[in-house]
């Protein structure tokens, strides 16, 4: 029987550990969620799943982003791809990301106007020249990263939610009623109570079976 439950721990440790790696695995933009309008730093996260190193990203930027600039990255160098004067992709490259390691490319960008979903898709390049395009829908092996576009209006009234139930939490912890229950203090000093009379009864005990 243990056997038999030690080999079930070890399959769920194992299938466990294979889901996060999958999902590890994607090159993703976040944050997931932005306000429209407005200028945000987003992050690139680029992990390695193969036995060999990343050499270059591409991120592609979609339509209604306005890319500002790209935060530097020690040992890597990074191109533009613009067509009309608007970046259209961020390529980084010469250097290296080893297996079982990520690195983050940060930029700052406008967000869109308009609230929706925008798909980043990106190329990601190993050490032998092999591709893997993270361009696909959000169900398939390779799915582009998604960012949600929402109303500025919306984010500060979650926000203006979030922090008003906040303040009723600590109003309500800070004026608990009376339960009606037994004082901490007269608990103990009863409890003290009771145990000087315990001993003192094992005391005379003692006496009269001496005497």
């Amino acid at each position: 029987m243990r056997k038999r439950l030690s080999k079930v721990l070890v399959l769920v440790v194992c299938l466990s550990l294979a889901m996060t790696g999958v999902a590890w695995a994607h090159v993703v933009v976040s944050p997931e969620e932005v306000p429209a309008g407005e200028y945000e730093k987003l992050v690139v996260t680029v992990p390695t799943e193969k036995e060999i190193p990343t050499t270059e990203v591409r991120a592609e930027v979609p339509e209604g982003f306005i890319v500002s600039g790209v935060q530097p990255v020690p040992g890597w160098e990074h191109e533009f791809e613009e067509e009309g004067g608007v970046i259209m992709a961020v390529v980084w490259s010469g250097g290296e990301i080893g297996p079982q390691e990520f690195q983050e490319f940060a930029l700052q960008a406008q967000t869109p106007e308009e609230a929706g979903e925008f798909s980043w898709g990106a190329i990601q390049t190993y050490e032998d020249g092999s591709t893997v395009e993270w361009t696909g829908p959000e169900d398939s092996e390779e799915p582009a990263s998604v960012i949600r576009v929402v109303a500025a209006s919306s984010v500060q009234e979650e926000e203006h939610g979030a922090d008003e139930e906040a303040e009723s939490g600590a109003e309500t912890s800070g004026n608990l009623p009376d339960s009606g229950g037994i004082s901490p203090t007269v608990y103990y000093a009863g409890a003290g109570c009771f145990a000087l009379a315990l001993m003192a009864a094992t005391l005379a005990a003692l006496r009269r079976r001496h005497a």
